[in-house]
């Protein structure tokens, strides 16, 4: 296989080198929400991304610009960010489902050269555009690296719009991608991510995958049963997931009935995951196939761990990858073993992954170490455990309550789709705890959650009071916006 200069390949060396090997293999299924499914194969997204990426030149884009892609999950969101990629610009993914006002904040701090959007206000190249550009060639640009590889949208912990930059370039040997190392992806895989293209786990990994000679599966949305369909039919053998869809695909009638048998690995982040589903899964699919990673987008630290290693380490998100952890106690002092404290972590050399827009940096400590805001503890064995992040946490009567605890109870009930465990204002205790839950079950009532919190939970970490709703807030990255949540009940 020839390789770009200096053995190194981007994004658009690789498709296209895999598009001159295999014109015709698929590369790219979306699932329809009308459960119909459209298959792209690789010539046809090399010669589409190249077409537009004439037209974005045409309109301006040069290396390291912004393009903003404000698309839901379909076909044309691939081609705009490989598009991008081939003339070494920065993609930048926003929320097709934001209130306007947010989207537009967003978009003001990206300064993105050109928008791709069918929002008819934002005056950008549409899909229908996208699907006209005959007048175009399809002929390769001169190769470009794109730096930075990306920017991704997220609401922090303070809910305003910020933007998480990766600084790095994206140019690797082939195969050589350090997060394909980790999660083995391997060419001829087919990797199915589910979730929104605007959260970088779906987005990045797709890319990833591409980049290593993979195909790739996505859903316009997720549906768990339309999910194990597609499974049963085109047999992935890579699964990326958020607990939210795992759980949903447990509960999925006939679920135990499933072939899953062409799973490899099931990769589950960005939420803490209750060990029933956990366990649910491993009894589906075997321990050893299923994976837990945590990585902030800021990449300041990576772990990971087995099913097998979970059962004999229970709580756990795994030991460090290429990541040195240090807990820091209030005092500013690193934590005995065991102890809980704030999570820093040392990715690499300490060279920072991430660069802010719209916020301040992340906490440093010593040489390179860096604090997103979790708290956890390390045993022994230098396993990583969280408690939760520090601005969730929740001191009522003077004891610390993390959500993630209560919110993995609550959960376990099936007519549960999500929930949130907030701390209210309280005379007596400081805080109460509070949950709102997320269901359309009409009979699920106060007392039988709270029954379940007593089987399973200290008297003290039971939710003083419930709420049900049809939705919880989110923000740009799809996570709950328990400040949104916290700031409506306490006017």
């Amino acid at each position: 296989m020839s390789t770009s200069q200096n053995n190194l390949w981007t994004p658009g060396a690789a498709l296209a080198e895999f598009a001159r090997q295999e014109p015709n293999s698929i590369a790219l299924y979306l699932i329809k929400q009308d459960k119909t499914i459209e298959q792209y194969s690789r010539k046809t997204l090399d010669d589409w991304s190249n077409k537009l990426a004439h037209l974005l030149k045409e309109q301006g884009v040069n290396k390291a610009d912004k393009v903003a892609i404000n698309l839901p999950n379909c076909a044309e969101h691939i081609v705009a960010t490989l598009a991008a990629f081939k003339l070494g610009a920065c993609p930048t993914p926003v929320n097709d489902r934001l209130p306007q006002n947010e989207r537009d904040a967003l978009i003001e701090l990206a300064a993105p050269a050109v928008i791709i959007s069918d929002a008819e206000e934002l005056d950008g190249i549409s899909c229908k555009q996208m699907a006209d550009l005959e007048n175009y060639p399809s002929t390769a640009l001169e190769d470009a690296v794109p730096q930075p590889t990306k920017a991704i949208a997220s609401g922090g912990s303070t809910g305003k719009p910020k933007l998480i930059v990766s600084p790095g370039a994206f140019q690797f040997p082939w195969q050589g991608h350090p997060l394909a190392s980790v999660l083995d992806y391997r060419p001829g895989d087919l990797v199915y991510s589910p979730g929104p293209l605007y959260h970088n786990q779906a987005f990045f990994f797709s890319q990833i995958s591409l980049f290593q000679g993979a195909a790739i599966a996505l859903n316009e949305r997720f549906n768990a049963e339309q999910a194990l369909d597609f499974i049963e039919q085109y047999q992935p053998t890579i699964l990326n997931m958020v607990p939210t869809m795992m759980q949903r695909m447990l509960r999925s009638e006939g679920f135990e009935q499933r072939n899953l048998s062409s799973i490899r690995c099931l990769w589950h982040l960005a939420a803490p995951c209750p060990d029933w589903a956990k366990l649910g899964w491993m009894d589906a699919i075997g321990n050893e196939r299923v994976w837990e990673l945590l990585a902030a987008t800021e990449i300041t630290g990576i772990t990971t761990i087995s099913g097998t290693d979970w059962l004999t380490h229970r709580g756990s998100v795994g030991r460090g990858f290429m990541t040195d952890i240090v807990i820091i106690g209030e005092d500013g002092q690193p934590c005995p073993t065991g102890e809980v404290g704030e999570i820093y972590t040392r990715f690499g050399d300490g060279s920072p992954q991430y660069q802010y827009l719209g916020a301040k940096p992340l906490s440093e400590y010593g040489d390179g170490f860096r604090s997103v805001g979790d708290l956890g503890r390390v045993d022994d064995e230098g396993y990583l455990y969280l408690a939760d992040r520090r601005t969730d946490l929740i001191i009522s009567g003077g004891a610390n309550i993390y959500p993630a605890e209560v919110e993995s109870v609550i959960s376990s009930h099936p007519a549960v789709k999500d929930v949130a465990v907030i701390g209210l204002p309280d005379e007596d205790l400081g805080r109460r705890v509070h949950a709102v839950i997320e269901t359309d079950d009409e009979q699920l009532s106060a007392e039988i959650i709270g029954q379940l919190c007593e089987q399973q939970l200290v008297r003290y970490k039971v939710p003083r009071s419930f709420e049900f709703v049809a939705a919880l807030p989110r923000n740009e990255a799809g996570k709950i916006r328990r400040s949104a949540l916290i700031d409506v009940r306490t006017k």
